[in-house]
């Protein structure tokens, strides 16, 4: 399969290439631009063309390979979904509600928040690709929660530039040597392809891939960890997961980098 991720990287990169410009100055013309962290006016939904370039990458594998898997099937399904909703919130979400405990309280208060939203289709999209992924109950029940707070865990993030697109990066490199398989892991290389193209865009803040972005990423290393871990594996990458979703309820990450000095300098790298 060594070729079948080569071959998926270059396919994302040519197709990213040519639809990075489009779609940012498509966002440009029709004013959807929003504030980042210097009050600057930027576009932001670029994660449209994370949507778009690896759902025809992958169709593109598939075809060639003849590559007919009901788990890839069941990844695109789930990606497109949370596309969705991670675009329904970049438009119209109510950025003042912070937190996963503050849509929840919101939400048995009568009032459905677009980010309330999230959590729950994210939480029935892993659901829905856990049950298609494996028939052992267990093993279903860790896979919901890796997906689902992968998916989640690149948002937590990306609150500066490039540093969501780091951390996928980072796991990314870091889950291709603790899998036991490479059958899927044209996946992640296909993704790869497109962060190649846009991370000097993010880096250099003129463009915010926007929630759409950080969760079709998540969603990406969720499903990528549930199809080619073992139980034990996953079962450790959910308790970190824990952890740190945890914390992030507690404090700050953005101090907790500011105030470390190796932390910091990753960070800032290409900015």
């Amino acid at each position: 399969m060594k070729y079948t991720s080569l071959l998926a990287f270059i396919c994302s990169m040519i197709l990213s290439y040519i639809g990075a410009p489009m779609i940012m100055d498509m966002l440009i013309k029709g004013k959807v631009l929003a504030s980042n962290y210097k009050n600057d006016e930027i576009p932001i939904c670029m994660g449209l063309l994370f949507v778009f370039v690896q759902f025809i990458t992958l169709s593109i594998i598939m075809t060639i390979d003849r590559f007919n898997d009901k788990n890839i099937m069941a990844y695109l399904v789930t990606f497109i979904m949370m596309g969705l909703v991670g675009l329904i919130d970049d438009l119209i979400g109510d950025k003042k509600i912070k937190g996963f405990k503050g849509h929840i309280k919101s939400f048995f208060r009568g009032n459905l928040t677009t980010g309330g939203m999230k959590a729950g289709v994210g939480f029935l999209v892993a659901l829905f690709a856990s049950s298609i992924l494996t028939d052992n109950l267990i093993e279903i029940i860790i896979n919901v929660f890796v997906i689902a707070l992968f998916t989640n865990l690149i948002n937590l993030f990306d609150l500066r530039p490039g540093r969501s697109i780091k951390v996928f990066i980072l796991l990314s490199i870091i889950m291709l040597f603790t899998s036991i398989g490479d059958n899927y892991n044209f996946i992640l290389f296909s993704f790869l392809g497109i962060i190649f193209v846009y991370l000097p865009l993010d880096l250099k803040a003129k463009a915010m891939m926007g929630d759409i972005g950080s969760n079709v990423m998540g969603l990406t290393l969720g499903v990528y960890c549930a199809l080619t871990h073992d139980i034990i594996i996953k079962s450790i990458y959910l308790f970190i997961l824990a952890i740190i979703h945890i914390l992030a309820e507690r404090v700050s990450f953005s101090k907790l980098i500011e105030n470390n000095k190796l932390l910091k300098f990753l960070d800032n790298i290409g900015r």
